[in-house]
């Protein structure tokens, strides 16, 4: 990696990153039939950024870089074991590629004073190989998950992100800030020939690629920082947990709100108090394929209190 300054205002930053990744997974079925699966990707990596400083509280960030997801174990394991969640049945491949991503990221960032941020994003991404989770039918009326590779995807976005704090409408809110994250994005995969003779759905965004993504929250802090508080909500767009092989429609997670506090104080004798309150709106968690609910269920909501000990 080197950075290079050219001139007061622009700096650029590149490099590269050599990976060699040699795999063995050893599994055995449930029968006992031992199964390897051996794998050898090498691969370079690299990364080239520019930063120009507009003024003294502004930049304009451009970045290219390719980067890779790798399959998991399970994955690449050709055997068929059991979700401990949902109960399906689920098998691996061992033919699956890992996947390369080629990013371009363009940020427009703003720090009108400190601790505050506003920022402005688009990004593109092209992803070769995508590992999709699919859901399949097998024989008898019996169903299951697979894995395989796609051939290609694109995914494009817009990312804002703010900071601000609260002083400017009084005394009173001088130790409030708001803070928000809001990500809108689409994408859109082709579908490799083997998987697109099966699919059911051949026009559709990739798996686990949520539409939008929200945070957002307020928090407090005292003046000496003996105190602070957070409240955090959350909201993710309704993803496509598994590909419908045909006839079976996609499955489906729905989107769910998220309300967590956290509080910490700082006492006398140096030691910190904690108390967070997590999952306050105790929404669903829902999986739909078609028109069934596939899933169901409440997490519950935490409570939990405790004492960090001064070092």
């Amino acid at each position: 990696m080197a950075e290079v300054p050219l001139g007061t205002r622009l700096k650029v930053i590149g490099g590269a990153r050599y990976e060699r990744d040699q795999l063995e997974v050893d599994a055995a079925s449930t029968l006992g039939t031992p199964v390897s699966t051996s794998k050898l990707w090498n691969d370079w990596l690299p990364s080239l950024a520019a930063t120009v400083k507009l003024t003294d509280a502004q930049q304009l960030r451009l970045s290219a870089s390719r980067t890779l997801a790798r399959p998991e174990y399970r994955e690449l394991s050709p055997i068929i074991s059991r979700d401990v969640i949902g109960g399906e049945n689920v098998q691996g491949d061992e033919n699956l590629e890992r996947t390369n991503v080629t990013n371009l990221d363009l940020r427009w960032e703003m720090y009108p004073s400190a601790g505050e941020a506003l920022s402005l994003a688009v990004f593109a991404k092209h992803f070769t190989n995508p590992i999709e989770r699919v859901f399949g039918a097998g024989s008898g009326g019996t169903s299951y998950v697979f894995f395989t590779n796609a051939k290609a995807a694109d995914d494009y976005g817009v990312e804002l992100e703010l900071r601000k704090g609260l002083g400017l409408l009084g005394t009173f809110f001088e130790p409030l800030a708001l803070f928000a994250n809001a990500t809108v994005m689409t994408s859109t995969i082709e579908l490799a020939p083997n998987t697109a003779a099966a699919a059911t759905n051949l026009s559709r965004r990739m798996v686990g690629q949520a539409p939008y993504v929200l945070n957002t929250g307020l928090t407090y802090a005292t003046r000496g920082g003996g105190t602070s508080a957070t409240l955090l909500f959350n909201r993710v767009g309704e993803r496509i947990a598994a590909a419908g092989a045909s006839p079976l429609p996609d499955v489906v997670d729905l989107s769910r709100n998220v309300l967590d506090f956290s509080l910490r104080s700082l006492m006398l004798d140096r030691t910190t108090l904690r108390f967070d309150l997590k999952n306050l709106l105790d929404s669903p968690y829902q999986t739909r394929q078609g028109t069934v609910v596939r899933e169901y269920y409440r997490a519950g909501r935490v409570v939990q209190l405790g004492i960090q000990l001064a070092h």
